[in-house]
């Protein structure tokens, strides 16, 4: 008897003719084809998510760095030289190399009026994904005291 399909027979009725029931069960799972779809997808996913992962976590140590020197107290009657040390510091303490003391005023824009801090950090990252494909990810943080 196949899987798909129930025969039920043997049975005479009243009028002397046999009857036949068919009972088709609907389709159970994923065909292999809809199993294949559903891996490509996942690892497409999983592939963008691993080229943005790195991007994510230099941007959690950027946030640490800058809202360390923000909330810092004894930061607000530094001069603006000190603060861009101290943030460039943390940042190289975290493995962040992209910002230095040279390049600082390309990503960040920094003031300290009256002991109030206020910092607008600004950068992209770029990730090659495959062939000419690539992905774009930009970072726009403000922090204040």
């Amino acid at each position: 008897m196949s899987r798909g399909v129930t025969v039920i027979g043997g049975n005479q009725s009243r009028n002397g003719r046999k009857r036949v029931k068919q009972v088709v069960r609907g389709q159970r799972g994923i065909s292999f084809v809809g199993l294949i779809f559903v891996l490509l997808v996942l690892a497409f996913v999983g592939l963008i998510g691993l080229r943005l992962f790195p991007f994510y976590m230099t941007s959690f140590k950027v946030d640490k760095a800058v809202t360390a020197v923000v909330e810092d107290p004894s930061m607000r009657d530094e001069s603006v030289r000190a603060i861009v040390r101290s943030i460039v510091k943390r940042l190289d303490i975290d493995d962040v190399t992209f910002i230095t003391e040279k390049n600082f005023n390309d990503y960040v824009v920094l003031s300290n009026n009256d002991g109030k801090i206020v910092i607008d950090v600004y950068y992209n990252e770029e990730a090659h994904l495959f062939a000419n494909i690539f992905l774009r990810v930009e970072f726009e943080k403000h922090f204040e005291n």
